[in-house]
């Protein structure tokens, strides 16, 4: 035993890499800090007697860095398997097994197989990773590292890996999995104030968003979720203590800083009582120091503890959605809450608070036809939620809905594209992070996918547009069909050029973006003039996104044009036609100083804009007795311009990125135009 064991301890202190790294080409996609490897470092230094060097990564030009240093070479490499990293980490696992080859590397993570066949085949593919941790991992890994340290080789640990750990066997190559069943933390508190440790201290140096966990694990059994599995029902909550300890270490850091956003990894925010005391310490941060502005969190469905949770903290708030279909809901193992709850829920929202709200819908879920697609469309545009993301549905490694099974009874039409911007040339090796999505099932073809996704095209840029809310906010209050908005929008794009242009550009990109196998998307992309593509943002973005900012960023008039038509012809039979076609002018009038570019680049920092109807005034209003437009009739004039902090915080972005188009897109993708919008004084 031991033979094959790395010799270069000295002193008895292990040497430990944990890497969750990051695509750098075209700008990070994970952002935040990686709590996920810092957990596990934590766990092993508070449960192993004696000395640990471990080091965490994220930056992968560090990793390469100390991995091609001969001055500290790693004895056991950890790496994270997400869908955006897998393949970049897996790369810097084999460079460390490279340079030695008695380390021992283990892999966990969401992005693993569930089926023994599966996880066989990704050991084999990649036989440098010695041990796979199928759910939690800091139990497993404390024992791997535990069993390491006492002179086990990987071998050895491949041929009886712990419990939560599989492996292939070294000698008859089978799949090897532990009888005993996977274990998982009691509580979540064994971590302490993990920020206010130090351990993470250099994430936030570097600008990353601090990332909390105050609940692991999730109460439902969606089937395209990682979190279905049994594993995960436990719930384990975060103490306030130590959640207050982490909130006054960053606040004191990062007082002031608007641009570093708060996330929570949480599966339902809202959802649970222990969460209105985390809200309660997020408002007393902010109230202290200026910090966090933004939080970015995951709800429940619970609309009376998300609207006791709003009265606490701000935060956009979203009851996903996914579909409305009874058939479909039950192919995924989902409940909803009732329609008319949930809107309710939106409208309260909208009236009470002027906040905006959000849900999610999945496009292609197994049994989902074209027409009750757009039945779910319907119904949810017309609730009053304001921002509709939808999704293609992926099969993502590990989910009831990505199991052989599921595939053959619903016919998947399966492609793989990448994973938007994904992508790295370290060192002449070419290294893409691709995903499997799902485009077409028995019961809807890739056709309807196609046009559907064309009708995305619309809701991202037109009705999920922040920009365009108080068009809507006038629409609904007079009754008008929203979901028709969208279909006229939609119709009638051919009849603006400029439009048209990014709408067959998006339609073209999202066939193109599809490979029939992981292997056929890899040699073309081998080719330098494609890869090339990559590099510049020509292929390999997030569509939705980049066209919604084509057109909101450099055709805005457009776009604000479109829409007012869209508008007028579901107005035109009104028996107020009349008044609704002057208050249409007056909001196009109102909206068109929302086109940044314009005033920003022509430095038109101030004017003063006549109106018939005070709709800045009626905009803010959040009474519980909701006035109509109507109300606010009557000349007013005001002064438009922009704030020092204003035009500080765009020269900031235009630094710090060095792009200037690179600053808009930033602008856009994290909802930064809310704050760059001018502010209206009344005269």
């Amino acid at each position: 035993m031991g033979q094959d064991r790395a010799l270069n301890l000295k002193s008895n202190v292990m040497k430990i890499a944990l890497i969750d790294s990051v695509h750098l080409t075209r700008g990070g996609h994970s952002n935040t800090v990686p709590l996920g490897i810092g957990l596990l470092a934590t766990y092993l230094i508070k449960n192993i007697l004696g000395e640990l060097d471990i080091k965490l990564f994220k930056n992968p030009n560090e990793i390469s860095d100390v991995l091609k240093n001969a001055d500290w070479v790693p004895d056991v490499v950890g790496i994270s398997q997400y869908s955006w990293n897998s393949q970049l980490n897996l790369y810097f696992a084999s460079l460390a097994k490279k340079n030695n080859p008695k380390c021992l590397v283990v892999a966990g993570g969401p992005n693993l197989e569930s089926s023994p066949k599966a996880r066989a085949e990704y050991l084999k593919i990649n036989n440098f990773v010695d041990l796979a941790v199928a759910y939690d991992g800091e139990i497993p890994l404390l024992n791997i590292v535990k069993r390491f340290m006492t002179g086990e080789s990987a071998s050895d640990l491949r041929r009886n890996p712990p419990a939560g750990v599989f492996s292939v066997h070294p000698d008859t190559l089978e799949y090897t999995l532990s009888s005993a069943p996977a274990p998982r933390l009691d509580s979540i508190n064994v971590f302490g104030a993990i920020y206010a440790s130090g351990i993470l201290d250099k994430f936030l140096v570097a600008g990353y968003h601090p990332l909390m966990e105050t609940v692991r694990g999730c109460p439902f059994n969606c089937a395209f979720c990682h979190a279905s599995d049994i594993y995960n029902s436990r719930l384990l909550f975060l103490s306030p203590e130590f959640f207050k300890a982490d909130m006054e270490y960053i606040g004191k850091r990062l007082a002031g800083q608007s641009d570093i956003f708060l996330f929570f990894s949480n599966s339902n925010m809202g959802f649970y009582n222990e969460d209105m005391e985390m809200a309660r310490i997020v408002r007393d941060s902010q109230k202290k120091y200026n910090w966090p502005k933004y939080i970015n969190l995951s709800t429940g469905k619970d609309p009376q503890k998300l609207l006791e949770m709003l009265s606490i903290v701000d935060f956009e708030p979203g009851i996903a959605i996914q579909t409305l279909t009874p058939e479909v809901l039950k192919n995924i193992c989902r409940r909803n809450i009732p329609l008319e709850e949930y809107t309710n829920f939106q409208k309260k929202v909208l009236s009470q608070r002027g906040d905006t709200t959000a849900t999610e819908l999945i496009l292609n879920l197994p049994g989902e036809t074209k027409e009750t697609f757009l039945k779910t469309l319907s119904q949810v545009i017309n609730s009053g939620v304001q921002t509709v993301v939808v999704l293609t549905l992926m099969k993502l490694a590990g989910t009831p809905l990505a199991a052989e099974e599921k595939a053959r009874e619903f016919q998947y039409v399966v492609r793989h594209r990448v994973v938007p911007r994904q992508f790295s040339d370290i060192d002449g090796k070419k290294i893409l992070d691709t995903e499997e999505v799902i485009v077409g099932t028995k019961d809807m073809s890739f056709e309807d996918y196609i046009d559907l996704r064309g009708l995305c095209f619309v809701i991202a840029a037109f009705f999920s547009s922040a920009e365009l809310l108080p068009l809507k906010k006038f629409l609904l209050e007079v009754g008008a069909d929203l979901f028709e908005w969208v279909l006229n929008i939609h119709q009638n794009i051919k009849s603006y050029h400029d439009i048209n242009a990014q709408y067959e550009n998006f339609i073209k990109e999202t066939r193109e973006e599809l490979f029939a196998s992981r292997e056929e998307l890899l040699k073309f992309y081998e080719q330098e003039d494609n890869f090339s593509a990559l590099l510049k943002g020509e292929k390999g973005d997030n569509l939705l996104r980049k066209y919604k900012y084509e057109l909101l960023s450099k055709r805005f008039s457009s776009c604000l044009a479109l829409a007012i038509k869209g508008a007028e012809a579901l107005l035109v039979v009104h028996q107020n036609s009349q008044e609704f076609d002057k208050m249409l002018k007056d909001l196009e009038k109102f909206l068109s100083t929302r086109d940044l570019r314009v005033f920003f680049e022509k430095n038109n920092i101030e004017k003063t804009v006549s109106l018939k109807y005070d709709i800045p005034n009626w905009s803010r209003g959040t009474n519980e007795e909701v006035r109509p437009l109507s109300d606010f009739a009557g000349s007013v004039e005001y002064a438009v311009s922009f704030t020092v902090e204003q035009e500080a915080m765009f020269s900031k972005l235009k630094d710090d990125n060095k792009d200037s188009d690179l600053s808009w897109q930033i602008i856009y993708r994290d909802g930064y135009t809310k704050d760059l919008w001018p502010v209206w004084t009344r005269l």
